[in-house]
């Protein structure tokens, strides 16, 4: 996508448009086409216009009569004639033009005069008389001097006139429309005379000679005429006439296709979308990288063989980007690979290289250094890498080849020997190599180092993970050497088949909600509950709801159990409100889940299958932290509150739950987290959090809930701080929905203060 921006901001200003007339005088060299020959350039090498030499005007009007006796087509005169000191000049060379009649254009020239104002030269009327006149406008040209696109028509002075290029072509174009010129045949393929060979061939039979019957004859300077030179591909100082004769060919083929860049733009990003969505491997997307790479010359060769001008700079300047980001990335992951003090890859590359030879034997053994910090702070700063260095110079006593890899205090390593009593036996002996001291910057410094060793089987990261653990457990005096342990088979196998058993639990009651009453302090009655999840196993007996939720996420069924636990709390409230109590059902959502429109359709699917009123059902959004994307975050919850629904930012106060979450998002409640509420008798730290939250959210106009009330002495507090609602332990431990309901019927009439 950055390489994409960066294409198209440089095609919105144009910067790449010398790199693309480069390409163009690459196509213009690689086309080799031949002209019609239906044009054929008259060239004077002596200046045939200036009025001080009026003898040259009776040379062009030998060569127009010439012409006209050989049967020419049309001749175009693209030479400008003012006024001579030679009457008798200027009217030999006027009847020669009138003899033409409608077979003869003279050709005006626009240009720039002192290099700012343009200039309009023409032939004199009374020269040219009622002959049709076209113009060439010299200030057509790039910054270069080429002139890459023309107009079918010029205006000057009010007044339109026809370009020379498409008069030549006997072509219309639409007014002030531009068409590319094909500068891919070769100059010297113009059929070109010289004005004295045109006069001094009269009358003879020579088969050699240029042939101008009912041809397009162009009359103009050569380009040894001093001014009367134009930059064109493959020739710099080409005459004039040039730019104007490849225009009419140009058009006389119907060579003006044009594959503009932001069309070539579009076709290359599309083919690399393409390779980086299909390309699944490492391998494929190096091939498609090639292809695509490969693409852009041959792209380049078949148009110019066609005839097409192609924009390819933008393209090209997208792979190239594209091309940049990529190595940039490779080079920051090989960075990231690597300890800058040491030089020695670091252990998340000994994970990279677990994972991608799809190693599963032998053992992963981590050093750790002991005292490593301490002895750096005594040490140089190009000590530090000469340290480590030497100890692993140790470790490799065995195996001067073995690959190590080094982060912080600790150095791992893989061992191909899955016998753990000789990879005990092999680091018992490391550890007798250790007992000698290293000298480092001319100190001797002791080396104490302690081993954590897990077997490869199953994940190898996981394995790296627990060898590293292990390792932090040991200690020189008493365990210099531990193997990992991840917990008990039967552990290990419960918290594998937990996720499986989840759908299980919620079919047969193992998993059912509990509910924690929401206190009003204004009445000191019941405002509504919070329905929390529990999972009592027969076998395991209480489950922590911490650990099987976050089992739920890795298993893909956090959804699932939203929608149970959703469908429960919504029944209750029913079941409740029926009773004729019409208090709040509050469900926890997590925040992994705003992501994804779904939520929305889960909502509205329990409240319809239970009928519970909208309008008291509030979730309480947990570890707002782990929201990617505020944006359809907010989207995603406008649309639950559009259905009625109340939406609450649960533990607010704590890491998960920020000030730029309850700014971003659409809260109606906010829920103070119960580390301030339970501390704010005895911190005034934690008083002045609570209040400073409770005084936000009367500014917001949204309600504030202090959860985790336990003293029952702190409730004066709470309402001089300006809280709406309390929660906690002081009023009521989460409790079942029939002692719920049975509560609910007994303190129908009293307060509901210390119910439970």
């Amino acid at each position: 996508m950055w390489a994409g921006f960066i294409s198209l901001a440089l095609f919105a200003v144009l910067l790449l448009e010398p790199v693309d007339q480069f390409l163009w005088l690459v196509q213009s060299r690689i086309a080799e086409r031949s002209p019609s020959g239906d044009v054929v350039f008259i060239s004077s090498d002596e200046a045939l216009n200036d009025p001080d030499e009026p003898q040259a005007r009776y040379e062009v009007a030998e060569a127009l009569d010439e012409l006209d006796r050989r049967g020419v087509g049309k001749v175009f005169l693209d030479v400008t004639f003012a006024k001579s000191n030679d009457p008798n000049a200027d009217a030999r060379l006027a009847r020669a033009i009138a003899d033409l009649g409608a077979r003869i254009t003279v050709v005006d020239r626009v240009a720039f005069a002192s290099g700012v104002n343009k200039t309009h030269r023409a032939t004199d009327k009374s020269i040219s008389g009622s002959a049709e006149r076209v113009i060439s406008d010299q200030t057509d040209r790039n910054w270069f001097g080429f002139a890459w696109e023309l107009h079918h028509t010029y205006k000057y002075n009010g007044t339109d006139y026809r370009a020379f290029g498409s008069a030549i072509a006997g072509t219309i174009g639409e007014r002030s429309s531009k068409y590319p010129v094909d500068y891919g045949f070769g100059h010297f393929k113009i059929p070109t005379i010289s004005i004295g060979d045109l006069i001094n061939s009269r009358g003879t039979l020579d088969s050699s000679r240029v042939d101008v019957t009912g041809k397009v004859a162009i009359l103009g300077h050569s380009n040894r005429v001093a001014g009367a030179q134009q930059p064109i591909p493959m020739m710099i100082d080409a005459p004039l006439s040039f730019v104007d004769i490849y225009a009419g060919e140009t058009l006389k083929s119907g060579h003006t296709n044009y594959l503009r860049g932001a069309v070539v733009l579009f076709i290359f990003a599309a083919l690399l979308c393409i390779i980086i969505i299909l390309g699944n491997s490492r391998k494929r997307r190096w091939v498609g990288y090639t292809a695509i790479a490969i693409f852009a010359p041959i792209l380049l060769f078949f148009t110019s063989k066609l005839a097409v001008r192609v924009d390819l700079s933008y393209a090209l300047t997208l792979l190239a980007t594209f091309a940049a980001f990529r190595s940039r990335s490779r080079w920051k992951r090989r960075v990231e690979m690597v300890n800058t003090e040491t030089g020695l890859p670091k252990l998340r590359a000994l994970e990279a290289r677990l994972g991608k030879e799809n190693v599963g034997t032998g053992h992963i053994v981590v050093a750790k250094i002991q005292n490593y910090e301490r002895v750096l702070k005594t040490l140089k700063s190009d000590d530090k890498g000469i340290y480590v260095l030497k100890l692993v110079d140790r470790l490799r006593a065995a195996d001067s080849k073995l690959a190590i890899y080094s982060e912080g205090h600790h150095l791992g390593w893989h061992v191909a020997n899955d016998d753990a009593e000789s990879v005990i036996e092999h680091l018992e002996g490391l550890r007798a190599i250790f007992a000698a001291p290293i000298q480092v910057g001319g100190f001797s410094v002791d080396v104490g180092i302690t081993f954590g060793v897990a077997a490869v089987e199953g994940d190898p990261p996981v394995r790296l993970a627990a060898a590293v653990a292990a390792a932090e457990e040991t200690s020189e005096a008493h365990d210099p050497i531990t193997f990992a342990e991840t917990g008990s088979q039967n552990d290990l196998l419960w918290d594998i088949s937990l996720r499986a058993r989840i759908d299980q639990a919620m079919d047969v009651g193992e998993i059912y909600c509990v509910y924690q009453p929401k206190i009003c302090l204004a009445s000191k009655n019941l405002a509504g509950v919070e329905a929390l999840v529990r999972w009592h196993d027969p076998a395991r007996g209480f489950i922590s709801p911490v650990h099987f939720i976050q089992q739920c996420e890795k298993a893909g069924r956090m959804e699932h159990l939203t929608r149970y636990v959703l469908h429960t709390a919504c029944s209750a409230g029913k079941l409740l409100h029926f009773r004729g109590s019409k208090i709040t059902m509050s469900v926890n959502i997590s925040a992994t889940l705003l992501g994804d429109m779904r939520i929305v359709g889960i909502i509205q699917h329990a409240l319809q299958s239970t009928g519970f009123d909208p309008e008291y059902l509030v979730l309480e959004i947990t570890e707002t932290s782990r929201i990617s994307d505020y944006a359809v975050a907010a989207s995603i919850l406008d649309e639950i509150k559009l259905v009625g629904v109340k939406v609450s930012m649960d533990d607010f106060g704590i890491g998960s739950a920020s000030y730029e979450a309850f700014y971003e998002l659409p809260f109606d409640e906010i829920k103070i987290d119960r580390l301030f509420v339970s501390n704010m008798a005895k911190d005034p730290k934690a008083r002045a959090i609570v209040s400073s939250v409770a005084a936000m959210g009367r500014e917001a106009r949204i309600n504030v809930v202090a959860e985790g009330l336990e003293n029952p002495n702190d409730i004066d507090m709470l309402e001089l701080i300006g809280c709406q609602q309390v929660q906690g332990f002081a009023f009521s431990r989460p409790i079942s929905l029939t002692n719920l309901l049975e509560l609910n019927s007994s303190d129908q009439t009293r307060g509901a203060a210390n119910m439970v």
